[in-house]
């Protein structure tokens, strides 16, 4: 029932104290467009007519390693950002870029003005004009340029040899006869819908979507419910400004050249007239921005950018040599972006747990993730057998009291207690403590916790095939791993002797409800975890068959020693209730 009051509590109470569905603090998008800029569909048409959808820019396409990108010179951005993989693409592609449509909402999009520093270029969105040369036909780099009399503009993307990475480079050169100032930012963006991103009895959704800022050994990890206030700025941010979910990830990475730059984030509310912010068609628009502090330029003096851009896959061997560049490449402060994947609270353990068990792919299962994750199930069950073996002698010691506890139980019925002074006695004793099998099963949650979060966050699962699972990281499409699941938990309930003292009520429902919930859960959650799941219930079936031939539940024989306490009944007024004697 508490539960149930907390629940409901946590699911409408605490909207209407926050204020859940009160509008979001963010100014709306304002920009001067250059006569020759055609407005996006988004932009208000100053004379009330409807909005049409602009032209096209000029596209540029770029091959590079293990992905296909096209960009535009409208926006002199990423359209598409496909990945190459099977793994990924499937039978067609896979596009990194949510947000195709719009030129604001384009990743690797420049701004050049702001509060301060706007004289050097009198828009804000202007026709980029891309330059046709070799490494252009060669699908290696994209030249856009733009000038006026005041400003010239050159932006240089480049495939990067790592995978999933383009090299971004901006010149700023002032035409003016005196001092300009500007201040250039880069974004990247996205946009998911609530049915996207919510998730399903314990399953969370592969999409739901986090922004990230890292500073140094810091990293800030804001939700789509953090920015109710708007905008949220870590100044000084030399890592990198990101988008990630469980498995994919957009970052933009400030170089040594251009100096350092702010992270700005915001997850953006895109609501419907009429529509409600949880609406499932209802969604945000995901922004992770690099601003760099405002530059004042003397005549003819020239500014140079560069960052680096991933868009891709969360695997950890590409993610730890991420940005370290190459021949040519731009240098990076602190390469590497490993803490994109967020392994929560027990991550140490995690990384550990993720290590071993990629390990185990590369060496002993040879590429089989399934085999890998049942033989890390394995070895984890016996690196903690130490604190399971203290647990099952707790066990095993309670056992070999029970015709006394049993005893007691019938003596005090109707005196909890004296029952519960008796019992302190005989645990005493006999040297037995009821609690410590409970300890050992605490100390081992936080290694269960952070395999949970590793099998859940893991990309390597990504489509990956296992018995019938056509996709580890999705739910078992025939239902038979919960069901199976299910029926080997009832099993695992059924050897468990009652412990002594447990309501039968309550173990009944230990027996049916628990098997019952996860069953329903494994609907839903990664066919990974219940792999690991199915083989973790399996082993405690093995191990619970162990202990019932080591010291079988029915207690001492007929004969054997037993505790040597005996139980008598004592009359009513020997028992003084409330001053702890018997």
């Amino acid at each position: 029932v508490i539960a149930a009051a907390i629940f409901l509590f946590m699911k409408f109470g605490m909207p209407l104290i926050q204020g859940k569905d009160k509008p979001q603090s963010v100014p709306a998008e304002a920009y001067v467009n250059a006569p020759a800029f055609a407005p996006d569909l988004l932009d208000p048409r100053a004379d009330g007519k409807p909005a049409e959808a602009p032209p096209e820019g000029e596209l540029c396409d770029l091959v590079g390693n293990r992905f296909e990108a096209q960009l535009s010179s409208r926006g002199a951005a990423l359209v598409h950002f496909n990945l190459k993989d099977q793994q990924y693409a499937g039978g067609g592609a896979f596009d990194m870029s949510t947000t195709p449509d719009h030129e604001r909402w384009r990743s690797l999009r420049t701004l050049f003005r702001a509060e301060g520093a706007n004289d050097q270029l009198k828009y804000d969105r202007f026709p980029w004009k891309l330059e046709r040369g070799a490494d252009a036909a060669a699908k290696k780099s994209c030249t856009f340029t733009y000038a006026d009399e005041l400003v010239s503009l050159t932006k240089t993307v480049r495939v990067g040899e790592r995978p999933f990475e383009l090299e971004v480079t901006t010149e700023v050169k002032n035409l003016a006869n005196d001092t300009k100032s500007h201040r250039l930012a880069m974004g990247m963006y996205a946009f998911r819908r609530n049915e996207e991103v919510s998730g399903h009895l314990g399953r969370v959704s592969p999409f739901q979507s986090e922004l990230v800022c890292a500073q140094g050994k810091d990293v800030t990890r804001k939700t789509k419910d953090d920015f109710k206030d708007g905008w949220q700025t870590v100044q000084g941010a030399d890592r990198f400004a990101a988008i990630s979910n469980y498995y994919f990830a957009q970052a933009l990475v400030p170089t040594v050249e251009g100096g350092s730059a702010d992270c700005s984030i915001l997850a953006e509310d895109w609501v419907a007239d009429g529509q409600k912010r949880d609406d499932d068609k209802a969604g945000a628009v995901y922004h992770a921005r690099l601003s760099y502090p405002p530059r004042r330029l003397a005549k003819g003096e020239t500014a140079k950018y560069t960052q680096l851009a991933f868009l891709g896959p969360k695997e950890r061997d590409v993610l730890a040599g991420a940005t370290r560049g190459g021949s040519g490449a731009a240098a990076v402060t602190n390469p590497g972006l490993n803490d994109l994947i967020n392994l929560g609270f027990f991550s140490p353990v995690a990384k550990v747990l993720i290590s071993f068990l990629v390990f185990l792919h590369a060496k002993v299962t040879f590429g089989n993730w399934g085999l890998a994750i049942i033989l890390m199930t394995l070895c984890v069950r016996l690196l903690l057998f130490p604190l399971t073996w203290k647990s099952i002698s707790a066990t095993v010691g309670m056992r070999k009291l029970k015709p006394e506890v049993d005893a007691i139980n019938s003596k005090f019925a109707d005196d909890a207690q004296a029952k519960n002074l008796a019992m302190m006695e005989l645990w005493k004793k006999n040297g037995v403590n009821p609690f410590g099998g409970c300890l050992p099963q605490l100390v081992q949650m936080p290694v269960w916790f952070a395999m949970y979060t590793t099998l859940q966050t893991a990309v390597e699962m990504y489509h990956e095939r296992f018995l019938w699972f056509r996709d580890l990281s999705a739910p078992d499409p025939f239902y038979v791993l919960p069901i199976v699941l299910g029926g080997f938990m009832i099993l695992q309930q059924r050897i468990v002797p009652q412990q002594p003292g447990m309501d039968p009520a309550q173990q009944k429902m230990m027996m049916w409800l628990m098997p019952a919930i996860f069953t329903v859960m494994m609907l839903f959650l990664p066919a990974a975890l219940g792999v690991y799941m199915l083989t973790n219930s399996v082993l405690g079936i093995v191990q619970q068959l162990a202990v019932e031939r080591f010291a079988p539940s029915g207690g001492p024989k007929k004969g054997s020693a037993g505790s040597g306490i005996v139980v008598e009944e004592m009359p009513a007024t020997k028992v003084e209730l409330g001053k702890g004697k018997v």
